[in-house]
């Protein structure tokens, strides 16, 4: 499977990934990347790392999940494309344990 990194601008509307800058391996910040059949992940940086990958779809559903679990009246009027936007408001980040059940999230005061 060939990984590249993605070319898409931070910040950009049209990024479709929205938890960019806010996944955290450890100390190291996760970066999005997509395969050759256009599957998004991100990926840690360190290639040893024994979670190269993590599929964002799945990420991006469980983090957004929370988000709804703890602002459900916001997160109703919220569209996909603001998703980020929202998470900014109240997310500092999330760091990934040794699965994606053990997500230790660090929410602004």
């Amino acid at each position: 499977m060939g990984i590249m990194v993605t070319a898409q601008p931070r910040g950009s509307r049209s990024d479709p990934y929205f938890l960019r800058g806010l996944l955290y391996c450890g100390e190291r910040r996760l970066v999005p990347v997509y395969s050759a059949r256009s599957a998004r992940y991100y990926a840690c940086p360190n290639l040893r790392c024994r979670r190269l990958l993590v599929l964002a779809e799945e990420i991006e559903q469980l983090v957004w999940g929370r988000y709804v679990q703890l602002n459900a009246d916001a997160a109703d009027t919220v569209s996909r494309d603001r998703r980020r936007d929202a998470l900014l408001t109240v997310l500092q980040g999330v760091r990934i344990g040794a699965s994606l059940n053990d997500l230790d999230f660090s929410w602004r005061d």
